[in-house]
Formats: structure tokens, C-alpha cells, sequence
């Protein structure tokens, strides 16, 4: 018969296990929740990196999983939508479907140099809207799911950044690196914008947010790891922000701001770091000689069939910033573009794809592919998202900060988040299926100020 102290060892064992046993259970119960309804699978996307099935030629995205997933489900939610005869639009799919409209019809006029997929890009978007509304109306805690996702792209990317693991990009698993982009994305840009909109969700969803230095440490060291310059300058504003709307004072406000200022200028000063080796020539005076030089030396496109190649980081002549010199290029034979274009391109543009996979200037791109009309109908649907809270607001503002130097418009999982937020603060706020009805703020920018007035609370 076994001993006393060999039972005791026995039932201890007995004890971690079920212990064990239970925690694997409560861990697996979560995903197994959102597995069990259709309307949840776009949320489990955020947790699989972005990887081609089918290549597109010179396209970076190509046909992958996820697009069959967010096909099955949209298909599920027009079937169901018939069956329970429920046809009511709300106001962020009509401005979505309305954008999207506006976008094909620019596509339809360039049909010859123009890529329909990038219109319909916003249509897959939409799908995670209905997804964020489902989050929530399956009670499932959205500011955990942010805190997750951040969690799990911060380890990513210091396991990446240390050496220790690769990543995965559109053509695969890469050992070696340049830069850092977590698990969600395939592109340093698209992650440190990524984690501008995580941020925000998280602490501007609430009148107070706990932790905030703890969260804002890590995503601003995250960031400062992917060598995202404008991601990196974006969460500075929002931190900014945050800190004035809790500041008691402007003085306490002012050594708040001079503290944290001095102490980002001096990590970058002081230690060797991707932000400080690609800016080594980001304010010489030769740059702005470049883009004179690259303007004067690109000819004039009368009727526009095609973006020139050129402008590679690796040609950047000494002295200047490889970033602008890429930007220089591919800016400066936009603007030729545009300036020699009908009235016909000011209006609808030169049609949404037509200039490469990566303008690198998101504002300029959605000006000169949709024109005039395709950016004021972007620009409603942003509104009306930044409408719904001050949240929604925050991640629209840093997504704008993102565009004037990134085509976070088209980074997938960017505007995926942007509308799964917006579906889940819809639901969470109104828990109505007809937003347009419902009175909501004017401009929700103007309530960061005074605390009293604070907005959606999660």
C-alpha cells in the first residue's frame, strides 16, 4: 500500500492536473466560441498572419485564406438577412457601399490601366462591421480581445526584432528579417498602424483606462522596434491627447509632455535603433534637390497607360533619405499625372489599382486614382465612423496621420480592425440595427478636451 506522503504526492498531481486541465479548458473555450457562430469567424483572421494561396502578377495580396473565409461568411449574413427579410441599410454600410460605387465607376472609366479588386477591398471590409456587432452581441469582452491582440503582436515582434523568429509575408515563412511586423501583418507600416488604431480602441473605448503607461510603453516600444516612423509620431499624439484630457493642469500638462518628449528624444539619440539609422538624412537639405531633380527628369504623360518604374530605395544618392527618395519619385510622376489629365481625371481619377501595389501616400492615392468624388465619399465614410464615439474618432485620426505617408487605406487588417471597431461601438452604444436614425455626436474630436463629457464607455 502506497505511503501517507506518497498519497499526498498523488493527489497533488491529481490536484495540478485538473488545475491544468481546466485552464487549457477555459483558454480553448473562448476560440471554440467563436468557431461555434459564422458571423465570428472574421475576428479569429487578426490571429493568422497574411499569406497568398494564389499570386496575383506585380500585386503583393493574391487570393488567401481569409478571403474564403469572409466569403463564407458574407454569404451566411445575405442568407440570412433574406430569410428573416431584413433589408434596413445602416449608415456605415450605405457610406461603405456608396464609396465602393463610386470607386467601380472610376474603375469602369479606366477600365484599361485600373484594378476592380481595390474597390472591392472596402466591400471585404464591411464584413467585419457585422463581425464586431456579433463580438458584442455574443457578450464577449471587446477591450480583451484588443489587449490580446496587442499582447500577441508585441511578442512577435520582439521575438523578431531579438533574432529569434522569423515572419510570415505574402509568399511565405522568412527567416531573416529587415524590420519587425508581428503576426497580424506582412509589412512594418501596416503593423505600427495597426497598432496606432489597437491603441486607441483601448484607451479611448473608456472614461479611464487602467494600466495606460503599461500599455503605452509596450505599443511605443513596438512600434520604435518596426522602425514605423509615422506610426510612431501617431501614438505620440494620441498619448498626447490622453495625457491632456486627464491632466488636472496645463502645468501639470506641460512637464508631463516636456517629460516624456525628452525622455523619447533621448532613447532615440542615445541608442542605436531602426528610427535613428533610417533617419540619419531625413531633414538634409538634399532631399528636397532629389525631388526637383526626379520632377524635371520624368516625362509628361499626356494620356496616362501606366506607372513608371523606378525610384528604389537602393538608387537614393548620398545624403538622402531612401524613404523620400522612393516617395520623391513615385509623388512627383503622380503629380505630372494629374496636372496633364483631363478634367474627366480630376473628377473620378485614374481609376482605384492603376498606380502600383505601394504609392506610398495614401491621401495622394485616393485623390488621383478615385478623383475628387471617390475622396469626398471616402472621406463621409470616415466621418460617419468617427460619428459613433470617441474611439472610432481617435483610430480615424491616426489613420489619417498613417496616410500621409502609408497606403493604410488598402492595408488589410488596418481597415479590418477600423470596422470591426465601428460594428462592435455601434452595437455596444445603440444596440439598434438603424444607426442613421439615432442621434449621434457631431464631431466627437471636440469632446477629448473636457473629461466631464467623455464619451462611449465599454
Amino acid at each position: 500500500m502506497p505511503s501517507h506522503a506518497q498519497e499526498e504526492q498523488i493527489q497533488a498531481a491529481i490536484f495540478a492536473f485538473v488545475r491544468v486541465a481546466d485552464f487549457v479548458y477555459r483558454s480553448l473555450k473562448k476560440p471554440a466560441t467563436l468557431l461555434a457562430k459564422v458571423s465570428l469567424w472574421p475576428v479569429l483572421l487578426f490571429f493568422i498572419p497574411k499569406i497568398n494561396l494564389i499570386g496575383f502578377r506585380n500585386e503583393t495580396a493574391g487570393i488567401r485564406f481569409d478571403d474564403l473565409i469572409l466569403l463564407t461568411v458574407a454569404t451566411f449574413l445575405v442568407g440570412s438577412w433574406i430569410v428573416d427579410m431584413e433589408f434596413t441599410i445602416e449608415a456605415i454600410p450605405s457610406a461603405t457601399l456608396l464609396a465602393v460605387g463610386v470607386f467601380c465607376l472610376s474603375n469602369l472609366i479606366n477600365i484599361s490601366h485600373s484594378n476592380i479588386l481595390y474597390s472591392l477591398r472596402l466591400a471585404e471590409y464591411l464584413v467585419f462591421f457585422w463581425a464586431g456587432k456579433a463580438l458584442v452581441q455574443s457578450r464577449h469582452n471587446f477591450i480583451s480581445l484588443v489587449k490580446v491582440l496587442i499582447a500577441v503582436n508585441c511578442a512577435f515582434i520582439v521575438l523578431q526584432y531579438a533574432g529569434v523568429i522569423g515572419g510570415f509575408t505574402a509568399d511565405g515563412y522568412e527567416s531573416a528579417l529587415d524590420r519587425p511586423f508581428g503576426l497580424s501583418t506582412n509589412h512594418p507600416a501596416e503593423m505600427g498602424a495597426l497598432l496606432n488604431l489597437l491603441f486607441a480602441a483601448l484607451v479611448f473605448a473608456t472614461k479611464t483606462a487602467s494600466e495606460f503607461w503599461y500599455w503605452c510603453s509596450l505599443v511605443a516600444l513596438c512600434i520604435f522596434f518596426t522602425g514605423s516612423r509615422t506610426a510612431l509620431f501617431a501614438h505620440c499624439l494620441l498619448t498626447l491627447i490622453y495625457i491632456y484630457r486627464h491632466s488636472k493642469n496645463r502645468t501639470s500638462f506641460v512637464l508631463k509632455v516636456a517629460f516624456v518628449s525628452g525622455l523619447l528624444v533621448s532613447i532615440v539619440v542615445a541608442t542605436p535603433n531602426p528610427i535613428k539609422e533610417r533617419s540619419a538624412a531625413l531633414f538634409s537639405q538634399q532631399n528636397f534637390q532629389s525631388f526637383r531633380d526626379l520632377y524635371d527628369r520624368i516625362p509628361v504623360d499626356k494620356q496616362f497607360t501606366g506607372f513608371a518604374a523606378g525610384g528604389a530605395p537602393e538608387d537614393a544618392p548620398e545624403d538622402v533619405d531612401a524613404s523620400w527618395y522612393m516617395r520623391g519619385f513615385k509623388w512627383a510622376q503622380v503629380i505630372k499625372i494629374m496636372l496633364a489629365g483631363s478634367w474627366i481625371t480630376w473628377i473620378v481619377g485614374v481609376g482605384p489599382g492603376a498606380l502600383t501595389p505601394a504609392l506610398d501616400g495614401g491621401w495622394l492615392r485616393v485623390l488621383s486614382e478615385t478623383g475628387i468624388v471617390g475622396t469626398i465619399a471616402f472621406i463621409v465614410l470616415l466621418r460617419k465612423i468617427s460619428n459613433i464615439g470617441l474611439s472610432c474618432a481617435m483610430a480615424v485620426f491616426v489613420l489619417a496621420i498613417n496616410m500621409l505617408m502609408v497606403d493604410s487605406h488598402n492595408a488589410y487588417k488596418v481597415m479590418a480592425f477600423l470596422f470591426l471597431l465601428a460594428g462592435s461601438q455601434v452595437q455596444r452604444k445603440f444596440g439598434h440595427s438603424n444607426v442613421a436614425a439615432l442621434k449621434v455626436p457631431k464631431n466627437p474630436i471636440n469632446q477629448m478636451i473636457p473629461i466631464d463629457r467623455a464619451p462611449d464607455r465599454t
